[in-house]
């Protein structure tokens, strides 16, 4: 018992100190100790009471035991000291006359009240003989043995009950596992079924090579360090200055080049050079107002409806899990979506270092940088904080609030407000990156009302 009580104590006080680790309260961790003491005085109880059941049981069986014995013993006495009798007192019954038979009476209930002390005190001065102590000895293994017997039985018939039970069962599931795989196997004249298991076989294997890959070491290096952002942004970097690098060091030399080839086939084709270059405008204009079209729809959808929407109508944990979804592939699409437009202007419509060139260029640049910085360095160490804020809170049962924000006993908690000044911090760096990102886009827009003319 004691050896139990103290391995109980240590896990319970290890469990206490996981609370605390997690950020636990003080008032939290008294309730939980309580809780821990009564449920430690249940299973001694319980303990307890288990045990004396088992005593009773065995003190109930030697009783029982030990009344067989006495009275088997007293019927064997009896009979070899009636046996005894009569060959001694053989002399005398032969001259004496047998006096006439009495009736037999029913034992009076005083008569059996003397009987039994009798055959005790018969018992107890019969201990010390050693045919007595033989027959006791015999009759001690005869009873072991019919015990093992019963236990045997009862074993076997338990077993048969089982079989008895288990038999039908375990032959309907065979009968089941067969019809599934009987119908699974597709026949060869129907097309739809060997196509359905065909794409089912290549699923399983992509799934295995998935699993293969996140088990590996290089999967680890990519999706638990840095590295990975390092190289996606200089990736980004050099595809940017390769693709544009010369036009941002002399954007006349593509348009006088144009003017010269326009000019000299002029003379022989004028009409082919004339639809060649319409047709490349109208596919960078397309191209550049589709993506600065889906770039605003998205800001003015996630910022003002979306996030505003669930945020004042689910619980603050759904709320988050929503978000830790969306804000991933919001700010990717955007900063494809913001470089898309940076390489379409700089190749495409920026013809000279002017004043309005430069702040377009700049704004540009301004915006497909800030969304790449947002969505490779912050917006992973964000969603990292808040799994692990809303672990804290899930430990104490809170989070279940609506549009707000209920910190109760985790005020008092140093490590719970560590991990919730980091977070909001980083997210309010990213909601200024996003109001920045804004910014150009309006500015983008005033650049494209001022061009654009409708007639």
């Amino acid at each position: 018992m004691c050896h139990n009580s103290g391995i109980v104590e240590k896990n319970n006080e290890q469990q206490i100190e996981r609370y605390m680790a997690c950020g636990m309260p003080s008032k939290a961790v008294r309730s939980v100790k309580y809780t821990l003491k009564k449920r430690e005085k249940k299973e001694l109880q319980q303990l307890q009471q288990q045990q004396q059941q088992k005593k009773d049981l065995l003190e109930h069986k030697e009783q029982q035991f030990l009344e067989n014995l006495e009275l088997s013993s007293s019927s064997s006495c009896e009979s070899s000291t009636a046996s005894g009798s009569d060959s001694e007192d053989s002399g005398v019954t032969e001259t004496l006359k047998s006096p006439p038979p009495q009736p037999r009476s029913s034992p009076s209930p005083v008569d059996t009240a003397t009987a039994t002390p009798k055959v005790s005190k018969r018992s107890d001065l019969l201990r010390f003989c050693p045919r007595f102590r033989k027959l006791q000895q015999e009759q001690q293994q005869q009873m072991l043995k019919e015990m093992e017997l019963q236990e045997q039985e009862q074993e076997q018939n338990l077993e048969q009950e089982k079989e008895e039970v288990v038999g039908p069962l375990a032959n309907t599931l065979k009968a089941q596992q067969q019809r599934k795989l009987s119908s699974m196997e597709p026949s060869m004249d129907d097309a739809l079924a060997i196509g359905t298991q065909m794409t089912r076989q290549v699923s399983e294997r992509i799934t295995c090579l998935v699993a293969q890959l996140q088990a590996s070491r290089l999967y680890t290096i990519l999706t638990r360090t840095t590295q990975p952002a390092h190289l996606i942004a200089v990736c980004i970097l050099a595809f940017v200055l390769m693709t544009v690098g010369r036009d941002l060091i002399d954007p006349t030399t593509s348009v006088d080049a144009a003017a010269a080839a326009a000019t000299e086939s002029a003379a022989t084709s004028a009409t082919a050079t004339s639809t060649r270059t319409a047709t490349g405008g109208v596919l960078a204009a397309l191209v550049f107002l589709g993506a600065f079209a889906t770039h605003f729809g998205s800001q003015i959808w996630m910022t003002f409806v979306s996030g505003l929407s669930l945020y004042f109508s689910l619980p603050r944990h759904v709320f988050g899990q929503c978000q830790q979804i969306l804000f991933p592939r919001y700010f990717a699409l955007n900063a494809m979506l913001s470089l898309t437009m940076l390489v379409v202007y700089a190749k495409y419509f920026l013809t000279g270092w002017t004043t309005a060139a430069g702040i377009q260029m700049g704004s540009l640049a301004l915006a497909a940088g800030i969304e790449v910085v947002v969505r490779l360095y912050l917006v992973p160490p964000m969603l990292q904080l808040m799994h692990e804020k809303y672990r804290i809170e899930d430990a104490i049962g809170s989070g279940q609030e609506v549009g707000s924000l209920v910190q109760g006993d985790l005020v008092d908690c140093p490590h719970y407000q560590r991990i919730h000044k980091g977070f909001r911090r980083i997210h309010m760096t990213i909601a200024i990156g996003n109001m920045t990102v804004m910014l150009t886009t309006c500015l983008q827009l005033y650049f494209l009302a001022s061009k654009i003319r409708l007639s």
